[in-house]
């Protein structure tokens, strides 16, 4: 695998960060379920979310770069920083609702069942975590979450995250967390994971 930088976003990068996000989580079962089987429709529809919702979150995504093109994605968030305000999902509602009623209602039943199982006690919050589709499997996955944990480590803070794909569940498992919810939305199985604090 090449070298892979790994670095916060800048701001003219959001939209190809976006992008990536769109590719890497577009057959994700939720994304199925909220936006039907067309894959095209999936990604237009992500890339529209994502791309409203990156320079709404409280600091710049991380990126994972080879060759100085993105290949990954994962925004962060502190602890009581991870829900977004009223303001942050006003601005949200258009891409949302520009997918139509019926996706538009099970696109928020979705996001309001993930906000209601947020964790209680304080923790530093994964997602939306993806790597470009072509590049998956190929162990950037893992260099992310290897820089994600140890900046868990160094600061002895509780990591949180949700998945709705099993093979996830296995692979957040290696890096120290537990499943401690699993709750079917849409009916599609998702799992909330968290990771103890270090030491």
């Amino acid at each position: 695998m090449a070298d892979l930088e790994i670095r916060t976003a800048a701001r003219h990068e959001l939209g190809e960060a976006s992008a990536v996000l769109s590719r890497g989580m577009r057959d994700n079962p939720a994304h199925i379920a909220v936006f039907g089987h067309q894959p095209e429709v999936r990604r237009k529809a992500l890339r529209r979310i994502f791309s409203t919702m990156l320079p709404l979150m409280p600091h710049p995504p991380l990126v994972g770069l080879q060759d100085g093109t993105i290949v990954a994605v994962w925004g962060t968030a502190d602890p009581g920083k991870c829900q977004p305000g009223g303001l942050q999902k006003l601005r949200l509602l258009p891409a949302v609702l520009v997918c139509g009623p019926r996706t538009a209602s099970r696109a928020l039943t979705w996001l309001n069942e993930w906000s209601s199982r947020d964790l209680k006690e304080p923790h530093h919050h994964l997602g939306p975590v993806g790597v470009d589709t072509h590049l998956q499997g190929k162990g950037i996955g893992s260099r992310v979450m290897a820089a994600w944990c140890k900046t868990l480590d160094d600061n002895h803070a509780v990591g949180y995250l949700e998945t709705d794909k099993p093979e996830n569940v296995r692979f957040y498992g290696r890096f120290g967390f537990e499943v401690i919810e699993e709750v079917a939305v849409l009916d599609t199985p998702n799992w909330f994971m968290s990771r103890p604090a270090a030491g």
